[in-house]
């Protein structure tokens, strides 16, 4: 059995926790859900297409945009301390009729996404990592390095969510999933999701946030540069996350 207690020790605090989960305000045609935010894993993508169909179903007049999917208004998702309580997260997770689910990502792609669009573009984050590691704001720290720091210092490995364990994340040992889709699978995933909660008919209203709103990071050229020993430290300071992805991925080969 799962305690609130086991759940809140994968995250820095209780808030953290709380601001991962998201339920919706109203259970769309009676099929409730809880999804686990994962970052640099589609999420925006999840939490927009939650939105426009929960706020359809609802005859609610709902902006989609950058900052709302960010902070989703209580008429159609709870999420955070000021929507959620430890009692109505625990009864989400232990009851068998509410739809379960998250996104997770190759581990490499992730880090090296999370690099690119929180470090290497100067983000609110890499001055938060800078303060941590005790330098200027405006130092400099290759993507080589970031990974051998992720690898040998397990406070900078925490220190945000953006790059953190995703099996942390997502709380994936503690709570009794239905369905985990992959980022390199996002259509289908997107689609048995939307399926499930909302029927077949709503599958064509998936909001694709890297067109509707230019959001994607491009890390191909990145990850070209890795090597051996760059994906050796990957390996240390991820390890399972790469068993849950595994895992993850032959569990939806199998069910092909």
């Amino acid at each position: 059995m799962t305690h609130i207690e086991d759940l809140v020790a994968n995250y820095p605090h209780r808030r953290h926790f709380l601001q991962t989960v998201n339920l919706p305000t109203v259970a769309p045609n009676g099929q409730s859900f809880l999804y686990m935010k994962n970052h640099k894993c589609a999420c925006t993508t999840v939490i927009a297409t939650l939105m426009s169909l929960l706020a359809k179903q609802q005859g609610i007049e709902e902006e989609i945009s950058m900052d709302s999917v960010h902070a989703p208004p209580k008429s159609v998702l709870l999420t955070g301390p000021r929507g959620l309580s430890n009692e109505s997260v625990m009864a989400a997770i232990a009851d068998p009729k509410v739809f379960k689910f998250s996104i997770v990502r190759d581990p490499v792609t992730r880090t090296v996404s999370a690099y690119a669009d929180k470090i290497a573009s100067g983000d609110k984050q890499k001055a938060k990592l800078m303060k941590y590691l005790g330098r200027p704001a405006d130092s400099n720290i290759t993507l080589k390095q970031f990974i051998a720091l992720l690898a040998s210092d397990e406070g900078a490995r925490n220190l945000d969510r953006h790059w953190r364990s995703q099996r942390q994340e997502i709380s994936y040992d503690h709570i009794p999933f239905d369905y985990i889709g992959t980022v390199e699978d996002i259509k289908p995933a997107m689609g048995h999701i939307v399926s499930k909660i909302f029927g077949d008919e709503a599958v064509a209203q998936v909001v694709d946030t890297r067109t509707s709103m230019g959001h994607k990071t491009s890390s191909k050229a990145m990850i070209a540069t890795l090597i051996d020993r760059d994906m050796r430290n990957l390996r240390k300071a991820f390890g399972p996350d790469f068993e849950m992805y595994e895992a993850v991925q032959s569990k939806l080969a199998a069910a092909k």
